[in-house]
């Protein structure tokens, strides 16, 4: 995904209250995070995971794994992890195609999990929720390549001003579960439409393109289907998903 001071600088403005978190204290822990995660990606624990991704990635989606409750801890940041990443990986899957091909977009060198879903938890503080959790993964179906992406994070971040470099709409919208920030945006030949939510001690963002190459920062991303994997209202309904909290 874009590095984590962009994620961060698009949803910060000068008067929002603190938050328990610092953007140097997150960019410190991501980027020691991001290297813990590239050390454990030895050969031979590649080899098992590759396995595991073609078993778990590759197969049909949906089945008897939906009828297994979510787990409920969150009294760790592992457990709190887990039943995020649970939660996340449900409400996509609903969304896309049946037989949808799911895989996770992951940075050169990086081993990615047997659950594309599995959420990256940047930690920025001792706290199970002082953290900055976040994922993408590729959808491939029929019509070719898309992306979807989640943020989370704590405290009372909002979303992103109106007035974006190539937006294409924006519009305000208060829910019970918070208010949404629903942006659609161009940039060349990708699309992408883009929901955040700030509710209660959360900030909340979903966003899906039609491209199937990891975002990063300053890089030109190629369009790879007509249109965003998910659409604008589907993408409204993630940001609503019951169980996002921390």
């Amino acid at each position: 995904m874009e590095d984590v001071r962009s994620l961060l600088t698009a949803y910060v403005t000068e008067d929002e209250p603190p938050i328990g978190l610092s953007g140097d204290a997150v960019l410190s822990a991501a980027r020691a995070s991001r290297r813990r995660h590239l050390l454990t990606g030895a050969a031979a624990l590649a080899v098992v995971l590759l396995a595991l991704v073609l078993t778990v990635v590759v197969l049909p989606h949906r089945g008897q794994v939906a009828d297994v409750p979510c787990p409920t801890a969150s009294d760790t940041r592992e457990a709190l992890t887990d039943r995020l990443s649970c939660v996340v990986g449900r409400a996509i899957r609903a969304l896309v195609s049946p037989d949808a091909r799911i895989t996770r977009l992951t940075i050169p060198g990086e081993t990615p999990p047997s659950d594309p879903f599995h959420l990256i938890a940047d930690p920025a503080g001792d706290a199970p929720r002082d953290a900055l959790f976040h994922l993408g993964v590729r959808v491939t179906d029929a019509q070719g390549s898309g992306s979807v992406y989640v943020l989370m994070l704590p405290g009372g971040f909002g979303g992103p001003a109106c007035g974006e470099a190539g937006e294409v709409s924006c519009r305000t919208e208060r829910t019970p579960q918070g208010e949404l920030w629903r942006s659609t945006l161009r940039s060349g030949e990708v699309l992408t439409h883009r929901v955040s939510r700030a509710g209660p001690g959360v900030m909340v963002q979903f966003w899906s393109n039609n491209s199937g190459v990891l975002e990063r920062s300053g890089v030109r991303l190629p369009g790879q289907r007509p249109d965003p994997t998910l659409t604008e209202a589907q993408v409204r309904q993630l940001a609503l998903t019951p169980g996002l909290d921390f």
